[in-house]
């Protein structure tokens, strides 16, 4: 489901959420966790690009990180995403639960701001 980290922990850093997981409970009663279907720059289909989703239950955050973007240093390659609850039983992208969000963007020079 989510990735142990232990391979990626350097990729990401510690900027603030862009908003809370979104969960759904599905039709045999288990918690499922929604995560954005579409890379944070909004270029890029995860499902096609692929990603890779890391949940770090001591910062309470998981991490959505755009394959493609994240070759381009100079790119905020990663959804951080707040844990709410119990862990999910699984994983779905769709972008319908996040399209009010206006996600925390980070320059490569450290700056945050956010998209208008």
């Amino acid at each position: 489901m989510f990735d142990d980290g232990a391979r990626v922990a350097a990729m990401y850093d510690n900027r603030p959420a862009d908003v809370a997981v979104r969960y759904r409970t599905s039709d045999i009663g288990e918690r499922v966790a929604i995560l954005p279907a579409t890379c944070k720059v909004g270029a890029h289909s995860l499902a096609r690009v692929g990603y890779r989703a890391q949940a770090s239950e001591q910062d309470g955050v998981v991490r959505v990180s755009c394959n493609a973007c994240n070759e381009n240093v100079d790119v905020d390659h990663f959804w951080a995403l707040t844990l709410v609850g119990a862990p999910p039983a699984r994983v779905e992208l769709d972008d319908t639960p996040y399209a009010d969000v206006v996600p925390v963007m980070v320059d490569p020079r450290g700056k945050s701001a956010r998209v208008p």
